[in-house]
């Protein structure tokens, strides 16, 4: 985000703003959509999406690092700390709980972006966790952070499809 501003006035506004952007890509393509379509939409002045965001990339990297990040609280919420390498059970019921921002981010135009973030956390975190499990051991026949992106992209494969299951 563009500013460090945290009181209600603008985190109401920043969400605002973020719903906006998210109703907007769940009906059109990322590219298709302009800085214009998200302030009518979002019922807000120039000046005031550019003091939160300074771009449309910007907001769709917000909602991404938020996404990773509720995550991991979520994770943390749920007792995740002891979930081996990477806390899938929590993973998949977040997906659920935030089943529109997931659909506007994962099978929107920001699909790209998001994937490669998220790949990027995950693996981080499937690394940090493959260490602390293997301490001990310091010398291996596969470096860690080429078996952790493998792990990754592994779990993350379903999530390339462009459709949720109906069971999420």
């Amino acid at each position: 985000m563009h500013s460090g501003k945290t009181d209600r006035r603008s985190r109401r506004t920043q969400q605002r703003i973020a719903d906006a952007f998210v109703g907007l890509m769940l009906e059109k393509r990322y590219d298709d959509i302009t800085v214009q379509d998200i302030l009518d939409r979002a019922d807000i002045g120039r000046s005031t999406f550019y003091a939160h965001f300074t771009d449309k990339e910007n907001l769709l990297l917000s909602q991404i690092e938020r996404m990773i990040h509720d995550l991991g609280d979520y994770a943390a919420h749920r007792g995740g700390l002891e979930y081996g390498l990477l806390p899938s059970l929590e993973l998949f019921r977040h997906v659920k709980e935030q089943r529109r921002l997931m659909q506007a981010l994962v099978w929107g135009q920001g699909a790209d972006l998001l994937n490669r973030s998220l790949l990027q956390q995950i693996s981080q975190l499937i690394e940090t966790n493959l260490r602390s499990m293997i301490a001990e051991k310091t010398d291996t026949p596969i470096p860690l952070s080429v078996v952790a992106q493998f792990v990754a992209n592994t779990f993350l494969m379903p999530f390339a499809v462009r459709r949720l299951p109906e069971q999420f």
